[in-house]
């Protein structure tokens, strides 16, 4: 059978649904300081429904996030809670997975290129790389521009750990920064990820974009969202504007997965608005015929080799 690894799914959102009385920029990582039993059971729900890759609760814990909130003082401490909440799911369930840190987009998420120098984002991903240090694997992820992604890949490739980098296509199948997704995959495959994804874009986009995506890289794969529409929080809103589509059930997201699977994908998974309950029903669907395994278990052929 394929090895396939299973990512969980969309974190942030989850957590921020069940929370109580919660609305702040900061997202998930607010909840996480008032209400932490919230993130240790969406892990913990996450793992029984069968992902064997879990991403920490940091997405919105970058230092211009929580410079922006009066929070930077507190980033060592939050992103020590995270580690918390999730290895306390870990021992809850008894499961063994990957802790995945996490690289997000440092100001927020669905914008175009960041007015800042090269050296100047590497930077801060650098400081959130030894935060996360102790993390199995590290995901870049929701990548909209070529340089955020490069800077991250480069603090990531620092550390020695197996990283896979997964970007955004808007509706036109380019990056928002105009890249195309081609010209995207070029301008990292040198820091030899473990895998190149596409993430929290509709489900249709990722199907339509896998099978040129198997042409450009070893091991690739895909986590979409799904939300009706992200342009609330790309025009600087609050998540709370967004809304989830009723027609990705998890039967339908299963679907897509299995097409991407089918295309090439090695690496599966869900963001924002994908629930323990698609996870649970893609690992059942997925069983008997793929083998689901850690990220960290997907090993990692030399790029320059043939398709």
């Amino acid at each position: 059978m394929r090895n396939v690894a299973l990512l969980d799914g969309g974190l942030g959102q989850e957590i921020y649904r069940r929370a109580r009385g919660v609305s702040s920029p900061l997202w998930s990582v607010a909840v996480m300081l008032e209400q932490p039993e919230v993130v240790t059971a969406v892990h913990a729900d996450f793992i029984r429904a069968g992902a064997k890759t879990l991403t920490l609760n940091t997405y919105a814990a970058t230092p211009t996030r929580l410079r922006k909130q009066g929070l930077q003082e507190q980033i060592f401490a939050i992103h020590q809670q995270a580690f918390q909440a999730l290895e306390r799911a870990i021992d809850a369930t008894g499961v063994q997975v990957d802790i995945a840190a996490c690289l997000p987009p440092l100001t927020a998420s669905y914008q175009g290129q960041p007015a800042r120098s090269f050296e100047d984002v590497r930077d801060e991903y650098e400081t959130l790389v030894q935060l996360q240090a102790r993390a199995d694997v590290f995901l870049i992820e929701t990548m909209t521009n070529t340089l955020e992604a490069r800077a991250a890949c480069a603090a990531a490739s620092d550390l020695g750990k197996p990283f896979g980098v997964a970007f955004r296509l808007e509706a036109n199948g380019r990056l928002k920064s105009g890249e195309t997704l081609e010209e995207a995959v070029a301008a990292i495959k040198g820091y030899l990820p473990a895998a190149v994804m596409l993430n929290c874009c509709d489900p249709e986009l990722v199907t339509d974009a896998m099978p040129e995506l198997v042409n450009l890289y070893p091991i690739v794969g895909g986590y979409a969202n799904a939300f009706k529409s992200v342009e609330a929080v790309a025009s600087g809103g609050l998540v709370d504007a967004l809304e989830a589509r009723p027609d990705i059930t998890p039967e339908a997201y299963s679907g897509q997965v299995r097409q991407w699977l089918a295309d090439g994908a090695r690496v599966v998974g869900g963001c924002c608005e994908i629930t323990p309950e698609h996870v649970h029903f893609m690992a059942d669907a997925l069983a008997g015929e793929f083998n689901c395994v850690r990220l960290s278990q997907l090993g990692l052929r030399n790029p320059s080799e043939g398709h």
